[in-house]
């Protein structure tokens, strides 16, 4: 299988339990060359930060960068680290529980699609129905639908039960989403994401302010803008997350007075404008 790094970010109010992620992370079937966690210098969401890094468990290095990419920092700074390499990058969240054999889901894929960005979790773009397309790439995923999953089913009955009567904590729970694998529009990193250094023009450094918060998008655009589309994987499960995953969870947060929504809806509006793509 090809060579791989794993990368990542964080941000202070999660550092404490940085660790449960990460222990999951060093223990993968098929090991990465390096694990690098990258740290900017300041965070511009937290001015506050003392500058205190956090623990990391040993096979983890910690990689400071001067610019706060906001949640696309967890792979930016390693485009830089490694372009022109023949490696490829995996990208993922801090806050979700990977199983051991993550990262072989991806490697094996990868033989198939060599130039696509290959992810467990993607989306179609909002604003315009599939139906009414003019870009979109052949073939599309057949979606597994939770209703009909019976897996899916029992999982949450457990949870529930957990929840109820043995004092779990709320979390959230993964599911297996595609019968079959196909392309969408995005990515969504929290299932992880694997890329190589050349996927993206030099124009991905220079986020957009109201961008800067969905970086799923703006990723997955300037992905498409170098001619490397979004491959699902298919029949494989997204992960569950650790409890802290609400920790200043950006979904919920309005950033330069957009909340998610509407923020994710002026990024296809801008990508779409700026760069001829998701019509």
């Amino acid at each position: 299988m090809r060579p791989y790094v794993i990368s990542l970010t964080s941000i202070p109010s999660r550092f404490a339990h940085l660790n449960q992620t990460l222990k999951g992370l060093v223990r993968q079937s098929v090991p990465p060359l390096a694990i690098h966690v990258y740290i900017p210098e300041t965070y511009r969401r937290f001015p506050d930060w003392d500058g205190r890094l956090p623990e990391v468990v040993e096979g983890v290095t910690i990689r400071r960068c001067p610019q706060d990419f906001g949640p696309a920092t967890k792979v930016l700074p390693a485009l830089r680290d490694y372009a022109g390499q023949d490696v490829d990058i995996l990208f993922c969240d801090d806050e979700m529980r990977y199983p051991r054999r993550w990262a072989s889901w991806f490697l094996r894929q990868r033989q198939r699609q060599p130039e696509a960005c290959i992810a467990l979790v993607g989306e179609d773009i909002a604003d315009i129905p599939r139906a009414e397309r003019t870009d979109a790439v052949a073939p599309r995923p057949l979606d597994l639908w939770k209703v009909t999953n019976p897996e899916q089913w029992i999982k949450r009955g457990i949870e529930a039960f957990g929840q109820r009567w043995l004092g779990w904590p709320m979390r959230h729970l993964g599911r297996r989403l595609y019968l079959t694998g196909g392309f969408l529009d995005t990515f969504q990193g929290f299932g992880g994401v694997m890329v190589r250094p050349h996927f993206f023009p030099e124009q991905v450094f220079d986020i957009p302010p109201v961008l800067w918060a969905v970086d799923d998008l703006w990723l997955s655009g300037m992905a498409k803008v170098g001619g490397h589309p979004v491959w699902v994987i298919p029949m494989r499960p997204s992960p569950n997350s650790h409890p802290h995953y609400k920790a200043d969870a950006l979904h919920e947060a309005v950033i330069d007075g957009h909340d998610r929504d509407e923020a994710n809806l002026f990024a296809e509006r801008y990508m779409r404008d700026h760069y001829g793509i998701w019509k």
